[in-house]
């Protein structure tokens, strides 16, 4: 599995950034991480990212729309993550595990990127349906050419897209949405190792 090593870190120096929309973002992402959206002013970002106010509000109309912004960055960073190590390989099954296990190892070196860009029911996602489809296209396009290029060699069954879009990508993000909700957290390395036996199987032909 490839390493992490070209997935942006939050530690990288707010100032360094180009300009001050990069810097506002930047600046915007480090404090949401640290203290939520909801504790962070546009008075914090402003301060963190070195700009005015007024050069806030001209990037972005309010915090809800820059919070918007990083969570669509951070789906990106994901997708892009789990999607190429699903591309990386040929064989079909092998694939299947790849996708599946770098969800868990984005989510378990990322906890706080992961969860800030799962944040599906905060007040800056609601009305953003259309948004929200648009920007995951690419991505659901990217996933459907791998799937039907095998299923078309014969590799892969014919299923409906969202059959794989849940066995590949629903399961592993329920799986950890739900792993610290018991009594006992959950073995998330034991876990991937049987949900990717499970579709392996369910997906063998």
């Amino acid at each position: 599995m490839q390493e992490f090593l070209n997935v942006p870190q939050v530690t990288d120096k707010i100032m360094d950034a180009p300009s001050s929309r990069d810097r506002i973002l930047a600046a915007g992402l480090d404090l949401f991480l640290k203290a939520g959206v909801e504790s962070s002013s546009v008075a914090d970002i402003c301060r963190a990212a070195g700009v005015s106010n007024g050069s806030f509000f001209h990037h972005f109309p309010n915090k809800d729309e820059l919070a918007l912004e990083i969570v669509l960055a951070l789906r990106r960073e994901y997708w892009d993550f789990v999607l190429a190590e699903m591309e990386s390989h040929t064989d079909a099954l092998a694939g299947v595990a790849g996708v599946i296990r770098a969800a868990f190892a984005y989510q378990r070196r990322f906890p706080d990127r992961y969860k800030l860009g799962r944040s599906d029911e905060a007040p800056w996602m609601r009305g953003n349906e259309p948004r929200l489809r648009d920007d995951n296209a690419p991505y659901r396009g990217r996933a459907a050419r791998w799937i039907a290029a095998h299923a078309a060699a014969g590799r892969l069954p014919f299923l409906l897209p969202e059959i794989y879009g849940a066995l590949l990508f629903g399961s592993p993000h329920w799986i950890i949405l739900n792993a610290h909700s018991g009594a006992e957290p959950t073995d998330l390395e034991a876990a991937a190792d049987q949900l990717v036996a499970t579709v392996q199987k369910a997906l063998k032909l």
